[in-house]
């Protein structure tokens, strides 16, 4: 198991994950980044970013690639078309895993996107064993006060969740498992992974924590009563899920997922930088719990 974070391609942050120890990563891609299928000489430039992360000692652990709501009819062939060709570049790569939304029919309960998420899905499931690619769902809620309400992402629930592979019969499909979202849901993270811990494909290390007071006087809907955050500085017991997932076998990878901490965040408009710290802080606590392998 290594450390990352989510990055683009940037040789900066190349370097700045090599100078802190940083292993792995998860590599954000789109038709745009210059070496996804259907740009000029993709193959070559795809294998030349694959060089230089090889070459800094960094793991590619995930591409991150279909971040819409592919139930959007106008989106549906766009989806298809960034699910396929991030399959591809995976292949081409030598990638194991892919990931992002699996999309929904937007303030409908949840259950009512199931027949048009087993027709979309069960074609990339297809596709993926075809290239030996697994598909790791991010189940970020995507809704109002990090709930499922006016949500883009149907799996989202371990309801959901359970329901959806049940409707796929591939084991193609899989979860991004992400604590910080459970625990804004007030779901045990441990739970899921000794349930679904064999559908756990890929890792977000981000989390949360849950503000009692706020929580107490106005409930869960309401601002600032369930704060995202760097692993370390919420509620998520990180030396359990790390030991859970060892104990189900998981072979990947933890990729932090900066960017939602109130405090450890760059604000531009302040000419704050605080980003970096927080991965700092993050990779010293997990550190605690993984041996780099």
């Amino acid at each position: 198991m290594k450390i990352g974070f989510i990055m683009r391609y940037n040789n900066e942050r190349i370097e700045f994950a090599k100078r802190i120890g940083f292993k792995s990563c998860e590599l954000q891609v789109s038709p745009n980044c210059g070496f996804f299928p259907g740009d000029k000489d993709w193959e070559k430039k795809a294998k030349e970013v694959l060089q230089i992360y090889k070459e800094n000692g960094i793991k590619i652990s995930c591409l991150g690639a279909f971040y819409i709501n592919h139930f959007d009819p106008n989106k549906i062939e766009e989806g298809k078309h960034l699910v396929r060709n991030s399959i591809l570049l995976a292949e081409k790569m030598g990638i194991d895993v892919v990931a992002g939304f699996s999309g929904r029919i937007i303030d409908k309960p949840l259950e009512e996107s199931l027949p048009l998420f087993k027709k979309i899905w069960s074609e990339h499931a297809k596709f993926a064993d075809e290239h030996n690619i697994k598909i790791a769902f991010e189940h970020c809620p995507m809704g109002h006060y990090s709930t499922p309400c006016g949500g883009i992402n149907v799996m989202c629930t371990p309801d959901m969740w359970e329901k959806g592979f049940n409707e796929i019969n591939s084991e193609a499909i899989g979860l991004e498992w992400d604590p910080s979202h459970l625990i804004g849901l007030f779901i045990d993270p441990i739970i899921t992974l000794r349930k679904f811990g064999k559908r756990v494909y890929h890792v977000h290390a981000k989390d949360a924590h849950i503000n009692r007071d706020l929580l107490l006087q106005y409930g869960f809907w309401h601002p600032g009563v369930n704060e995202h955050c760097f692993p370390g500085l919420g509620d998520t017991d990180w030396n359990l899920c790390i030991k859970e997932l060892l104990r189900i076998g998981y072979t990947g990878d933890l990729n932090i997922e900066g960017w939602h901490d109130s405090v450890y965040r760059d604000i531009s408009e302040k000419n704050i930088k605080r980003e970096d710290q927080g991965l700092i802080i993050s990779f010293k606590y997990l550190s605690q719990f993984v041996v780099q392998d």
